[in-house]
């Protein structure tokens, strides 16, 4: 009895160090590809990836399109972990704010849906009708960590 269980004991094994592996795979993949440049970098403003790796869910946040005459500001947004299902609704959990306090809702998402372990996609604001030194892209509430503040800002105003 206990030859017949051996083969079916290896073959669990394998399929579960298949499957830790495709996994492990799948975050070096996700983490080693960087989120896209900036269209159009502003003068001034430095707007390379901000990281937050709190609460085991590493989050990379970068502005892909700013600028004046846009109309629409994008962000690129990638979340990886190994321990969290990543079933937030990114349109209710981020928003954007500026100098002056406000705060904005995201207009849209485009990207992976809800679930998993690994999400990349575009998170969209209407850009800001005036003036400001800093925008931030907040996100609350993911993996029990209350807010994760990306800060990009420049002694020079943006915006209208």
């Amino acid at each position: 009895m206990r030859k017949a269980k051996a083969p079916i004991v290896s073959a669990i094994a394998v399929l579960v160090i298949l499957l830790l592996g495709g996994c492990a795979a799948g975050q070096y993949q996700e983490q080693s590809q960087p989120l896209a440049p900036a269209d159009q970098p502003l003068s001034g403003w430095n707007l390379s990836p901000r990281h937050n790796d709190a609460g085991r869910v590493a989050i990379e946040v970068q502005p892909l399109t700013l600028g004046d005459d846009e109309g629409i500001w994008e962000f690129g947004v990638a979340l990886n972990t190994h321990s969290v299902d990543l079933s937030y609704d990114l349109t209710e959990v981020a928003e954007l704010r500026c100098e002056r306090g406000e705060e904005y809702q995201p207009s849209s998402w485009e990207g992976s849906p809800p679930g998993g372990h690994h999400r990349r996609g575009v998170l969209r604001f209407t850009a800001l009708d005036h003036p400001t030194s800093f925008i931030e892209i907040v996100i609350r509430d993911v993996a029990n960590v209350p807010e994760r503040v990306f800060r990009w800002e420049t002694g020079q105003q943006m915006g209208q």
